[in-house]
């Protein structure tokens, strides 16, 4: 079988997992909602600037972004989105960890010292 073959029925059985199939569920109620879509847009985009930048308050920030977007965490449906989002996210985590160790691709480098 070929990589390419083997990548197209990953994918479908990825697809075919209850975290894919619920975050997609999940995305799409959301999406129906543009507000709520926009408002979580904008909470990941803020979220992931703090993340990726070198801020020394970032505890601080991370507090202020949470006040913020308290709201998120009290509508249900956005709620259960983040949940399902993370338990997606987790599981691809977990297939690329699998997929970098069994390949043995040298990863060293990304360690911070």
């Amino acid at each position: 079988m070929e990589p390419e073959e083997m990548m197209e029925k990953l994918i479908e059985a990825i697809r075919g997992t209850s975290e894919y199939n619920q975050y997609h569920s999940l995305l799409e109620h959301i999406k129906a909602q543009p507000d709520l879509y926009n408002r979580i847009g904008e909470f990941h985009r803020r979220s992931l600037e703090m993340q990726i930048s070198d801020s020394e308050n970032f505890i601080h920030e991370n507090n202020k972004l949470q006040k913020e977007y308290y709201d998120l965490q009290n509508n249900t449906l956005s709620n259960e989105f983040f949940s399902a989002e993370h338990q997606y996210c987790s599981m691809i985590r977990c297939l690329q960890k699998q997929f970098l160790e069994g390949i043995k691709i040298e990863t060293d480098f990304l360690e911070a010292d």
